[in-house]
């Protein structure tokens, strides 16, 4: 009885290839460890050739008062992809509502503008601290 003839594996090329001027073939375990050096090698390049020169600039610190204000009612929606509000820091999202004023952010913060409630469900919240807030949310000076 014949046994049939074994095949070799696809990556049997790929693997001779790698170990080309060794005295043995590398095995598969040192050959994924290789391959995944590589691989984060190359991601930690592409990672580090990608960062721009342009540091982010420096938000304000809060106050105790409105850090609690902060983590109570702002960071419910300004802290939370997918809840439709302007996250804090985004650059982008909020290069446009800067250029309209501290004032008018501050009138949307009281009166609430489109999903955002008036007051920002900040109720005790005095005019400086919502002024410090919007500050820190926006990245207003």
């Amino acid at each position: 009885m014949d046994r049939p003839r074994l095949r070799r594996a696809p990556d049997a090329r790929f693997l001779r290839s790698l170990s080309a001027g060794r005295d043995r073939p590398l095995s598969r375990p040192r050959l994924a460890l290789a391959l995944t050096a590589w691989t984060a090698a190359a991601f930690c390049v592409l990672v580090a050739c990608s960062r721009s020169a342009d540091a982010p600039a420096a938000r304000a610190e809060l106050s105790p008062a409105a850090a609690r204000a902060w983590q109570t009612a702002c960071a419910s929606c300004h802290a939370r992809p997918g809840t439709g509000a302007p996250l804090a820091g985004d650059e982008k999202a909020w290069a446009d509502r800067r250029a309209q004023g501290a004032d008018v952010l501050l009138a949307h913060t009281v009166n609430g503008y489109k999903g955002m409630p008036p007051l920002g469900t900040c109720g005790l919240c005095s005019e400086a601290e919502l002024r410090e807030l919007v500050a820190y949310v926006s990245g207003l000076p």
